[in-house]
């Protein structure tokens, strides 16, 4: 060590001015001291060093990369060996082993050995005073540290929400490693994402999405171990994919450790500097503890999360079970009510009246057809269903668009077919509620559908045996049958006529249509119901179907009558069932309940005669002529019915009044239908003929102006002659002039 030109010139000697003993015990004194200021000590020894020693005392200390000046002149240390080497006998040195303090002086001046023990030791003195400042450093930054650990963990334990526990993270961590951003990323999949991030200036920051290897964070995800970077300018041992980001950030430096969850890798915690910085091993351990607590928020939060959304489920299931509760025991005293209603014979109307007065609101049962059959309430209820719900296939679900919002609307099932369907809009109820009452109703009107159905169906098979028993039956099964008609409601007074239908295409349309059995069967049972209640109210309740052959009886109906009421029924038909075609023949009027026998046969020949002789309209068997003889059922046909029709009201009038309408029938088809002339051959004038020939149409109905009622006449006309036989004129005994 050398002076420089700046110091004193050399001290006078010691000896001189003070004395030997003096000096050592002001040097022992000091050295049996323990003084706070390091400064103040390393003064006090350069002095009393120099008073000891006669010349200028240097006290040094080594400042991490360099000697520094304590106390004493200002000199050169460069030639100081570095701390942690040994110095030797260098010469105006003296220094303690990792001491790191050098005591130095001008080396030309020699010392006594006792001043180099003297001085050795005091060199090991401010050694242990630095020691021990370094230490209450140490101390103090640790006690600092945990102070802010231990704020940082009451902060995140106090916390229960992920995203603010997160957020805690990074704004903990960026204060304890005075950082100027912090992010946290959690692991997804193949990715690390940011989930928190504080101080960032641009906002793709706290969007950032790393793969592994990508950046920091992403070298951290694959190495599974801490990573920083001193200066994103220089280093080259991460890759280049977010450099452009950390640009406009101005960040230069970066640390980043991972976050673990009971050895499972979780995410990456990561600070970043805007400054010129290095992150030391202390940082490091700083944010790995940070690290470690991060994760047992995060682990707490998670399950916080987890329980409070279990809570949350659990109090959802049970208010939800209370409300499903609630539906059963309101829905179950609607089901008892409706099957009360149901088994106790009420029909539709007592249904829907037990529902209104269970729900309120509004209910309404349609038919098949969409006509509405019965209501209650029913101020928005509409007066037919759209044919959009009508017509909704099989088990579908109706199209609701243009009925009422917030309505239930279920198809009605009997025996296998839809027959109609409920409606309900609600007053104030829960869709629950709604969806079980709406299942129910329908059901209560199907039970009660079937029960009307079971009751009609044997009524009808009632019905069906009376009406066998008095087409076919002994004779005292037909007297029985007619009491049971009575006690039925029917009635068999006045002239009854039996009809004869039968189906003529039906097994050509199933086989078009791809019909199976059942559905076959259902177009004869619409058959038999049309029949049975036409759209007029006037159908035919004695009515029976055998295979594709339909037998029926009615009372007190004429000509005009039988013919409207079985062109309603083909129109019905029809209606329902396009292509559909039926041939009808009808009986003449039979007063008494044992001529029915006859009056089926009739029935038949008049359907026979439709089908050969086609046609759409109803054959009746009085109206069928000369044809009833050819299709005359056994070996003999019905001559004398035949005859009698024509010819037996003539002759009751010439009886009854001494007419000759039998006799002027005669002549006016002898005279080839000339008025004149007959009225010449039976010596009257022209107008009596006239006369006589309009009373004959008015008792028999026979218009003698058409083809086929001269023809009936004339064949009755000869026929009597052919029974009478031996007499001239046909009548003869009747006639008179």
């Amino acid at each position: 060590m050398t002076a420089t030109p700046d110091e004193p010139p050399r001290a006078v000697p010691v000896r001189a001015l003070w004395r030997r003993g003096d000096a050592a015990a002001d040097l022992a004194d000091l050295l049996r001291t323990l003084p706070f200021d390091l400064d103040g000590a390393a003064g006090d020894l350069a002095e009393r060093a120099c008073r000891l020693t006669g010349t200028p005392i240097t006290v040094a200390a080594w400042a991490g990369d360099r000697w520094t000046v304590l106390a004493g002149p200002q000199a050169e240390l460069t030639g100081l060996p570095p701390h942690g080497t040994d110095p030797g006998d260098r010469a105006g040195v003296l220094m303690v082993a990792d001491g790191g303090v050098a005591v130095c002086w001008d080396p030309q001046v020699p010392l006594e050995p006792e001043w180099r023990t003297a001085l050795g030791q005091a060199c090991a003195w401010l050694s242990l005073l630095m020691l021990r400042r370094h230490s209450d450093a140490e101390i103090d930054a640790a006690t600092a540290e945990a102070a802010a650990v231990q704020d940082v963990l009451r902060q995140l334990l106090s916390v229960r929400d992920l995203d603010q526990v997160l957020h805690t993270v990074a704004e903990r961590t960026l204060r304890l490693l005075d950082a100027d951003i912090c992010g946290v990323l959690l692991r997804e999949g193949d990715v690390v994402r940011m989930r928190a991030c504080v101080g960032n200036r641009v906002a793709e920051t706290a969007r950032l999405r790393m793969r592994r290897g990508q950046g920091v964070a992403g070298l951290v995800f694959l190495t599974g171990e801490p990573a920083k970077v001193d200066s994103y300018l220089e280093d080259r041992t991460i890759s280049q994919d977010f450099m452009s980001l950390a640009e406009r950030e101005e960040t230069l430096s970066a640390l980043a450790v991972p976050l673990r969850l009971q050895g499972e890798f979780i995410g990456v915690l990561e600070v970043w500097r805007r400054r010129p910085s290095r992150f030391t091993e202390r940082d490091t351990r700083r944010m790995v503890t940070l690290a470690d607590f991060a994760t047992i928020a995060i682990d707490n939060a998670r399950l916080h999360d987890e329980q409070a959304a279990a809570a949350a489920e659990a109090e959802s299931a049970r208010d939800a079970l209370q409300g499903q509760v609630a539906v059963l025991r309101r829905s179950s005293r609607l089901q008892q009510t409706l099957l009360s209603t149901v088994i106790e014979g009420g029909g539709l109307p007592a249904v829907v009246r037990a529902v209104a007065t269970e729900l309120g609101g509004e209910v309404g049962v349609y038919a098949g057809d969409g006509g509405l059959v019965t209501g209650h309430s029913g101020t928005r209820l509409q007066s037919a269903l759209p044919s959009t719900v009508r017509t909704a296939p099989g088990g579908a679900e109706p199209d609701l668009r243009n009925v009422a919002p917030r309505s239930w609307i279920r198809p009605i099932y009997a025996d296998g077919d839809r027959v109609g369907h409920v409606v309900l809009l609600p007053a104030d109820h829960s869709d629950e509620l709604m969806e079980a009452a709406s299942g129910q109703v329908a059901m209560a009107c199907s039970l009660a559908l079937l029960r009307e159905r079971a009751a009609s169906r044997a009524r009808a098979e009632a019905i069906e045996q009376v009406l066998w028993d008095l087409l076919q039956g002994p004779v005292e099964h037909r007297l029985a049958a007619r009491t049971r008609a009575q006690q039925l409601n029917l009635s068999l007074l006045g002239g009854l006529r039996v009809f004869h239908g039968r189906i003529e295409n039906i097994d050509e349309l199933a086989a078009e249509h791809g019909w199976d059995t059942s559905h076959t069967d259902r177009v004869r049972r619409e058959v038999l119901r049309t029949v049975r209640s036409s759209e007029d109210g006037r159908g035919l309740a004695l009515a029976s179907l055998r295979g594709n052959m339909l037998v029926a009886i009615a009372a007190d109906l004429g000509r005009p009558e039988v013919k409207d009421l079985v062109n309603g029924f083909s129109a019905a038909i029809q209606r329902a069932r396009p292509g559909l075609r039926l041939t009808w023949g009808v009986s003449r009027e039979h007063r008494d309940v044992l001529d029915l026998p006859i009056a089926l046969n009739e029935a038949r020949t008049a359907s026979s005669a439709a089908r050969r002789l086609g046609g759409e309209n109803v054959f009746l068997y009085e109206e069928l002529g000369i044809v009833r003889l050819l299709l005359g059922s056994g070996d003999d046909p019905d001559l004398q019915t035949f005859i009698d029709e024509v010819t037996g009201p003539l002759l009751a009038y010439d009886r009854e009044n001494d007419g000759a309408l039998v006799r002027t029938l005669r002549a006016y088809f002898d005279a080839d239908c000339s008025q004149r002339l007959a009225a010449e051959r039976l010596f009257v004038h022209h107008k009596t003929l006239r006369y006589r020939l309009e009373r004959i149409r008015q008792l028999t109905g026979l218009d003698l102006t058409r083809h086929e009622d001269r023809m009936r006449a004339d064949f009755a006309l000869r026929l009597l002659q052919v029974n009478q036989g031996g007499t001239d004129e046909p009548g003869e005994e009747y006639q008179s002039r």
